[in-house]
């Protein structure tokens, strides 16, 4: 019992420990389209609002499955 115990306890903090690193990840984003981008020539030309916080957490999940670099290695 102890053990599962255990286990469970260490997947919930793995899940804290991944969902704290992603939204730090995504500080950087939401700052920049709200702070920098938003407020001035996009609302004006293109008419794009200010993001949440989830969406620029989204944003950084697809720019890092469209964008990701994979190394193969030929021996």
């Amino acid at each position: 019992m102890e053990k599962i115990l255990s286990y469970v306890l260490i997947v919930v903090l793995a899940v804290i420990v991944v969902a704290s690193v992603s939204i730090l990840f995504a500080l950087p984003t939401f700052w920049i389209v709200n702070w920098l981008f938003a407020p001035s020539a996009l609302i004006a030309v293109f008419g794009v609002s200010k993001i949440t916080l989830w969406q620029a957490l989204w944003l950084n999940v697809l720019c890092g499955l469209l964008f990701k670099t994979i190394e193969t290695s030929s021996k």
